[in-house]
């Protein structure tokens, strides 16, 4: 079985929670550099991709990595993610060296319930970017497949797994950059247009009209889910192929007998 290869630090900026009237602070409350875990990422009620970061993390670890996954609804137990609204988060993480990365696994609320018409207007990045930035600050994009599953098998839970799987795999002293693109706009995000933008209607949210943040140009005309809830973000070690395992074992073989052979021609003759 391969290993997981230890985060020593990531930076990102923090989430967003009730200024932009989420129903908690999805805030990264213990990253190990506490400056700003408890600051919303954003004074804006409606943030976007090019709205200031105002709350950047640096330097130390968190939610994202503290080994910790859901296997309830967000809603059940929302101080385990960290939440970001109208915007694709972009998270660069620093790996401790001496390995390779074959996998990276994400941790994310899932859009299950949002397309039953309910589940807070969170919902599962479509895709998942990935830039590496290597010596010299050189960035590529490595080739990769992404797979997405339920958690367990189970997609009552409300946790959908998201693993990117590299063809090569890639040195961990690299920089890796994800980026998590919303996904689109699920059927809790049209009840919620058609009741609180575009008419008057009553639903489980109540009797109002929504003309503070800007659902339409944000989430309804954009065709995105508001939220991303991200809870853990895990890197595999490359597993050495079985041709590389031989020639390591070949290796180690022809070395234990070299020095066999050097002990035995010093051992003197029996008298």
């Amino acid at each position: 079985m391969a290993d997981l290869v230890a985060v020593t630090s990531y930076d990102m900026n923090n989430g967003n929670g009730l200024l932009q009237n989420g129903d908690n602070k999805y805030f990264d409350s213990t990253y190990t550099v506490p400056t700003f875990a408890t600051t919303n990422g954003s004074s804006l009620i409606v943030p976007s991709n090019a709205a200031p970061k105002e709350a950047p993390l640096s330097g130390g670890v968190g939610k994202l990595t503290d080994g910790v996954i859901p296997n309830v609804n967000y809603s059940s137990v929302p101080q385990q993610y960290v939440g970001w609204k109208y915007q694709d988060p972009t998270i660069v993480f620093h790996l401790a060296s001496g390995s390779s990365v074959s996998t990276v696994t994400l941790y994310v609320a899932s859009s299950f319930a949002a397309t039953l018409g309910y589940g807070g207007l969170v919902g599962q990045p479509k895709t998942v970017d990935v830039s590496i930035i290597g010596p010299g600050s050189t960035v590529f994009t490595p080739t990769y497949t992404t797979t997405f599953s339920d958690y367990l098998g189970d997609k009552y839970n409300g946790t959908e797994v998201i693993t990117l799987a590299f063809s090569e795999p890639i040195v961990s002293s690299d920089l890796f950059s994800l980026t998590l693109n919303r996904g689109p706009l699920l059927q809790d995000g049209i009840d919620y247009y058609n009741h609180h933008v575009a008419g008057n209607v009553c639903d489980s949210y109540g009797c109002f009209i929504d003309n503070i943040n800007d659902f339409k140009n944000s989430a309804y005309d954009t065709n995105k889910e508001p939220w991303i809830l991200l809870s853990e973000v895990q890197f595999t070690a490359a597993v050495p192929e079985p041709s590389t395992w031989i020639m390591m074992i070949i290796g180690f073989a022809g070395l234990g007998f070299g020095m066999y052979r050097r002990n035995t021609k010093r051992v003197p003759a029996a008298t």
